[in-house]
């Protein structure tokens, strides 16, 4: 086969137009990550089937399948471009000739317009090939190219850290549920005995079997959410939704975070961030006065409306810290009074009912506690995703 001249390869790279295929997610994790790109202790954690919080990003970047497979055909791509610019530099060879033929005609004929096309032609090539050079080089770095699809990571992970938040709450709900059913079936079971006995009303006997069933329907309940939330940690993560990796537990929310946060600085940098506001700053500006100052407002209401939800957002931060003060001051009262209740059953100070009811409200505190911990967590990880740029301006 004729190879293309340098002409032809050019003229195609010139019309070429980079656009990404449908994705179709592979079942199970991607490919393994490249060990260059992580430490052996990192590397071991990616691969060890277990899924930590602080891992979420770079799980989400090497396995999720529709990134690894847009991030494997963004670098291939750039394989392909490399590819182009070698295929151009080997034939500049023919504008050269081209070029110095003409030079030499225009020497002979006295006439530099015979060569002055031919000489810019040359130009045009020789900084084509540099700027496209320039590109591969900086492949790996272009913001604009890769913006994105960091974008869309981003928002992956975004929905990964919530899905592991909501099954984590899940999970501790259960696990405090488990502890409250068992607690109910004794305190039914004494009302009955009770009530046998004539020592109870029919409506303590019903209260009691109430609770019972109350808790057990929403046990059975959250069982079946949560099996829904892990099948969905899964697909994001890449694992096979019939897999069954070890979801950790999420840390304790780490309170230096507040510290940190600055509503005016964080909403300057979140509306410097944002898509949305940057599409209308870049939009064109118009060729009237009308649509000048329609642009204009557009500008202002938009950058007015994220100052709001940023303020909303800073709010709610805060608000889930005050209910988690409240609910850390109701636990620690709870477990003082479940320790003295404690040393009083042993003494015998305390019935059978007495001890259950001061045993289910310590628990029950505790649930409190631990919820709002991850309440505050998922206020706080929305906040900062907002700062980078991932909250939404309303019309």
């Amino acid at each position: 086969m004729r190879k293309k001249s340098g002409f032809a390869v050019w003229a195609a790279v010139v019309s070429l137009t980079a656009a990404f295929p449908a994705l179709a997610a592979p079942t199970g994790p991607g490919a393994p990550p490249e060990p260059e790109k992580y430490d052996a202790r990192t590397l071991e954690r990616l691969e060890d089937n277990r899924i930590e919080y602080d891992e979420l990003p770079d799980l989400v970047h090497e396995y999720n399948p529709n990134m690894s497979v847009a991030w494997d055909t963004y670098m291939s791509m750039k394989d392909d471009y490399a590819g182009m610019v070698t295929e151009l530099e080997s034939q500049y060879w023919h504008v050269k000739a081209t070029t110095d033929a003409a030079v030499s005609a225009a020497k002979l004929l006295g006439d530099q317009s015979i060569a002055a096309p031919v000489l810019m032609l040359d130009k045009t090539y020789r900084s084509t090939i540099q700027s496209m050079r320039d590109v591969v080089n900086k492949w790996d770095t272009n913001r604009q190219a890769t913006g994105s699809l960091k974008n869309i990571e981003r928002q992956i992970v975004a929905g990964a850290q919530s899905a592991m938040i909501g099954y984590d709450t899940i999970r501790q709900n259960i696990a405090t549920l488990e502890t409250m059913v068992k607690l109910y079936e004794q305190q039914a079971a004494m009302a009955n005995r009770q009530a046998a006995l004539g020592m109870a009303t029919e409506n303590n006997l019903a209260s009691a079997n109430s609770s019972l069933l109350a808790a057990q329907t929403q046990l059975a309940s959250l069982r079946e959410q949560q099996e829904s939330v892990r099948r969905t940690l899964c697909l994001l993560l890449g694992y096979d939704p019939d897999a069954n990796p070890e979801i950790c537990p999420v840390p304790e929310f780490d309170m230096a975070r507040l510290a940190g946060m600055n509503l005016e600085e964080d909403t300057k940098k979140a509306i410097g961030n944002n898509q949305t506001l940057i599409a209308q700053r870049t939009s064109p500006k118009g060729t009237t006065n009308d649509r000048i100052a329609a642009r204009s407002r557009m500008i202002q209401e938009g950058d007015q409306k994220l100052t709001i939800e940023m303020q909303r957002l800073y709010q709610d931060v805060q608000d889930k810290k005050a209910a988690y003060d409240a609910a850390c001051t109701g636990f620690e009262a709870a477990r003082l009074n479940h320790d003295a209740s404690e040393r009083q059953y042993r003494l015998g100070l305390l019935s059978d009912v007495q001890y259950i009811g001061t045993q289910i409200s310590f628990y029950q505190k505790k649930a409190e506690r631990d919820s709002a911990n991850l309440n505050l967590l998922q206020a706080m990880e929305t906040y900062d995703w907002a700062i980078l740029g991932f909250a939404e301006v309303s019309d």
